[in-house]
């Protein structure tokens, strides 16, 4: 199969949001389909899927002119779509066969008794194909965040996909998941599937893609061979700059201990974990999904129970039972999940901005307003947010100029110690890079940040000191020359003696 894209543009009233975009995708090629938040990848997959009709240009398949009218239109052709949020096309209480067949329409199994044997048994053979090592029958609510993709692929195979688009696959996984998905994508490749692949990380790009495609304000600024290009190339196109060091340098020289954990427990997510963390200083956590590093972040701003341990910040003990006593205490925690724990993203960005320093704009009872606006026009500024204004929807903005929003909340509580969980999930490469900044000038200011991440690149590229856990335990601490990526997944995945 092929498809191109001769020409397309869309238009949303009167914003133009793609400008003549053609590309070609051909069967047994990965392409990898890049931009900053906003630049059209988004919509450009919609109308390759058929949920939206282009403004203007031409559908060609196989060299023949196609209107996709609705996306059942695009899967007679093989197109299908895997979304980020693909969980919310699984259901949790049905077998990974009752998933794989739910939109079974032809009745293959039975129009009014579903014979499950058969439909088992052509389950397994899906399973055996994408390499998940799964019974059928099992509940898709026991699998793991990557298992269950794997479902969701799937799905997609068992009804002839021709072409598969994958929109931020790796988001929530961890570097042994990623790369299990990649061996699955590389598969699908082999037996001739055209697959789109949609992602804001580098790294990913150069390691599994045989094409690179780069959009920018709606227009194609990049389509060539991998082999042919390099990152800086890559970035240059994304965001119309080069970003020559997207890394700050770690010259920030740490002061006296703020943090101290000795022995902390919780429940069977972690236990017995011992560490310090320095004013000034970025000590990173790396492991594999499941290994208990997201729930201590969790634990020490009072959102995962302690079942033993303690926390010292600033000399004293503390404990908090929850996150209002972790503010207080001087904690402050950026969530992996901005919108739906992070943000109250149908209220302004004024109000997303203050949430967490009401106290201190209040007087009398009533939050003044000239002191609230001057703190968010000095955040904004500083973060450098991209908004029309303080009174516009935090939902409405781009990932990144949310995410900065976020840290601007914790900001402006002035934390001794910042916990930090995925910052940049779901970031294009410029926000990236500028977050990146935020957290060395935070750094630079003496606060103390415990940041969390699967990011490989990102752990090596931001952090003084890498701790790594496996199984609830942190196994080893990497300092200066030996935090590489290859270090932390060797201990991530070492069997546990």
């Amino acid at each position: 199969m092929q498809i191109q894209l001769d020409s397309i543009s869309k238009s949303f009233d009167t914003n133009t949001v793609l400008r003549s975009v053609s590309l070609t995708a051909r069967a047994g090629e990965i392409v990898a389909l890049v931009g900053e938040n906003g630049a059209g990848k988004s919509t450009l997959t919609r109308i390759i899927s058929g949920v939206y009709s282009p403004s203007g240009g031409t559908i060609l398949v196989d060299g023949e002119p196609v209107v996709f009218h609705r996306p059942q239109d695009a899967m007679r052709h093989g197109i299908q779509v895997i979304y980020q949020e693909f969980k919310q096309n699984l259901f949790p209480h049905l077998t990974i066969a009752e998933n794989i067949y739910v939109a079974d329409l032809a009745g293959a199994f039975g129009r009014t008794v579903v014979d499950k044997r058969k439909m088992n048994e052509a389950a397994t053979r899906i399973l055996d194909q994408i390499g998940l090592d799964a019974r059928s029958e099992r509940l898709v609510e026991t699998l793991s965040i990557s298992d269950m993709q794997m479902v969701a692929i799937g799905k997609a195979l068992s009804q002839d996909v021709t072409m598969l688009i994958l929109d931020e696959p790796t988001a929530a996984l961890d570097g042994r998941e990623a790369e299990k998905l990649f061996e699955q994508v590389r598969g699908l490749r082999d037996r001739g599937v055209c697959v789109v692949y949609i992602t804001h990380r580098l790294s990913e790009i150069f390691s599994l893609a045989d094409r690179v495609v780069v959009l920018r304000d709606g227009q194609v600024t990049l389509d060539t061979p991998i082999s042919a290009t390099d990152e800086r190339a890559v970035v240059g196109a994304m965001v119309g700059r080069t970003v020559d060091d997207l890394y700050p340098p770690k010259d920030v020289v740490p002061g006296r201990v703020v943090l101290g954990l000795g022995h902390l427990t919780s429940g069977s997510k972690f236990r017995d974990v011992s560490l310090t963390l320095r004013a000034g200083e970025v000590l990173g956590v790396g492991g594999t999904q499941g290994c208990g590093k997201d729930t201590l972040l969790r634990a020490i701003f009072g959102l995962a129970p302690i079942t033993r341990g303690t926390i010292e910040l600033a000399g004293a003990v503390v404990q908090a039972r929850n996150p209002a006593e972790a503010i207080a205490s001087g904690l402050a925690y950026v969530t992996p999940d901005r919108q739906r724990e992070g943000l109250c993203l149908q209220q302004s960005v004024r109000a997303n901005l203050t949430l967490a320093s009401l106290s201190r704009l209040t007087s009398g009872g009533f939050v003044s307003g000239a002191k609230e606006m001057r703190t968010v026009r000095a955040l904004m500024q500083r973060l450098r947010v991209r908004a029309s204004g303080p009174d516009v929807t935090a939902g409405t903005l781009s990932g990144g100029n949310q995410q900065k929003v976020l840290f601007g909340r914790w900001i402006d509580t002035n934390p001794t110690v910042l916990l930090l969980e995925e910052p940049t999930r779901g970031v294009d490469v410029g926000a990236r890079s500028e977050i990146y900044l935020i957290i060395h000038e935070l750094a630079r200011q003496g606060m103390a940040i415990l940041l969390v991440s699967s990011d490989l690149p990102e752990l090596v590229g931001l952090s003084r000191r890498v701790l790594v856990m496996r199984s609830g335990e942190v196994v080893t601490e990497l300092t200066e020359g030996a935090i590489t990526q290859r270090a932390i997944l060797n201990h991530a995945l070492e069997q546990a003696a």
